[in-house]
């Protein structure tokens, strides 16, 4: 670590030591979706109207119900047809998605662009996190979905909070390094304020840790792992620094490997467009 590095990460814990670390609050139509979705005697007619008391979040919604992969042979312009299509716990992820990136927001150009930027890569693994799970029978697809998306959330504060230090935005290469090694702290705090689920904490405390080793089946962690390696084939990582890795063993597959170009590409859309 140089001397810069270590002054400006300094700076940075510094900064959220001293002003507190103000974490993002999921509105309260996030927070309703989620206890609906959880309960058992909750209906689709419940949820739709939680979700009716946000105009944007069910805007996007109609918008994603009708992408390539959610369609069906008729178009959807109403919420209680987009529960009853996509489901009560896939509304959920997706509403709390949609939250995420209403969450953040920045104010300077090259701010916008890193958090820009990190959204599309967080968006490309979970999708890939989604299709791993949807082979293993123990994990749900959804769940893997929110924990791709969510594994490197701790990242955004740290680029916010960057917009006050001019060094580090005229170093936008050393703020990434800095915004990586201060992501699964924060991240870890950033979800347990929101009361996520053990699960998804594990995910953003350990998921970079390629050499990550457990008992039992694979978890979300391992599927993150996985795709984290797969959304990077083709960046300046050599295919045989993946070999050996324990996630990748246990869900029994290659991370060289390209996914199915055409069901990830649609996955993409509907969370990006």
């Amino acid at each position: 670590m140089t001397d810069t590095h270590a002054a400006l990460l300094d700076a940075l814990i510094q900064r959220i030591e001293s002003k507190g670390l103000n974490l993002p609050t999921l509105p309260d139509v996030a927070l309703q979706v989620r206890a609906i979705a959880e309960s058992p005697d909750s209906t689709a007619q419940d949820l739709a109207q939680a979700i009716a008391r946000d105009p944007a979040i069910a805007a996007r919604l109609v918008q994603i119900a009708n992408s390539p992969l959610y369609r069906g042979l008729s178009e959807i312009t109403s919420l209680p047809q987009i529960v009853t299509r996509l489901g009560m716990r896939t509304i959920s992820q997706l509403v709390v998605s949609i939250s995420m990136q209403q969450s953040f927001r920045a104010h300077t150009p090259i701010i916008q662009q890193r958090m820009r930027r990190h959204w599309e890569f967080s968006t490309q693994v979970a999708a890939l996190s989604q299709m791993l799970a949807r082979r293993q029978r123990h994990l749900d697809p959804d769940q893997a979905l929110l924990a791709g998306l969510t594994h490197a959330i701790g990242a955004l504060p740290v680029y916010a909070i960057a917009e006050d230090l001019p060094k580090l935005l005229h170093n936008p290469e050393l703020l990434d390094q800095l915004a990586a090694e201060l992501q699964p702290r924060i991240g870890g705090q950033i979800l347990r304020a929101w009361d996520f689920p053990d699960p998804l904490v594990h995910v953003v405390l350990e998921c970079q840790n390629l050499q990550r080793e457990h008992d039992g089946l694979a978890d979300y962690t391992d599927v993150v792992i996985v795709a984290i390696l797969q959304a990077r084939n083709g960046e300046d990582n050599p295919e045989d620094s993946w070999i050996g890795v324990p996630a990748a063993e246990k869900l029994g597959v290659d991370t060289g490997a390209s996914p199915l170009a055409d069901e990830l590409d649609e996955i993409l859309r509907a969370m990006l467009d």
